[in-house]
Parts: structure tokens; C-alpha cells; sequence
């Protein structure tokens, strides 16, 4: 069995937790959310790999995607700073971030 050497780890670094772009909570998991759509790019001819996405915690994602159409997130709501000028996002986020993030967030 080999020895280990002083420069090598056992472990991995623990990777520090990600931040969603919308609400700015710390979630175990993030996703990553396409500021254009995929069924929108691909019929503007953007390749998959070539559309920008950003990390947000699963609770902001679901409610953009019930909350605004494919077309209105591709043309008018397509950066992060459109997102948070929204009066809709902004209830949301202000709400959202009093929650716990054990508790499972539903978006009707």
C-alpha cells in the first residue's frame, strides 16, 4: 500500500455552498435555469451548450416556470436584472427568504 504524501488530501475540499442568483439563499441544491428557454433558443438556432444559464434554488425556479410563459422569459424576462425588476419576483423573493429551507416551498 502506498504512503500517503504530506501534499495529498484523503478527502475532498468541501465545496462551499451556492448561492441562488434570485432570492440569494443558500440551498443544498441549486439548478441551473436557462435565461432563455430551451424550446425558445433552439428556434432562434442558439445550440443547447450556447444558451447562458445561472444557479437558483429550486423554489425560484418553479416559480418562474408557473409564474411566466416560455416566450415572456425568452424576450423580455432573459436577465437576471429583468427578473428582479418584476413586481412579481419581488413579492416572491421578499416572501421566499423568510422561509426555512427545510421546508419544502410549493408554487401554485
Amino acid at each position: 500500500m502506498a504512503r500517503k504524501r504530506e501534499t495529498e488530501s484523503w478527502y475532498a475540499e468541501p465545496k462551499p455552498p451556492e448561492v441562488c442568483v434570485l432570492c440569494g439563499r443558500e440551498a443544498p441544491s441549486m439548478t441551473d435555469h436557462h435565461l432563455v428557454p430551451k424550446s425558445q433558443g433552439r428556434r432562434q438556432g442558439v445550440k443547447l451548450g450556447e444558451i447562458p444559464t445561472v444557479k437558483m434554488c429550486a423554489a425560484c425556479q418553479g416559480f418562474l416556470t408557473k409564474t411566466f410563459s416560455n416566450a415572456e422569459l425568452a424576450n423580455e424576462l432573459n436577465t437576471v436584472e429583468a427578473l428582479q425588476a418584476r413586481e412579481e419576483v419581488q413579492k416572491f423573493v421578499k416572501w421566499v427568504q423568510k422561509q426555512p429551507l427545510t421546508k419544502g416551498v410549493r408554487v401554485h
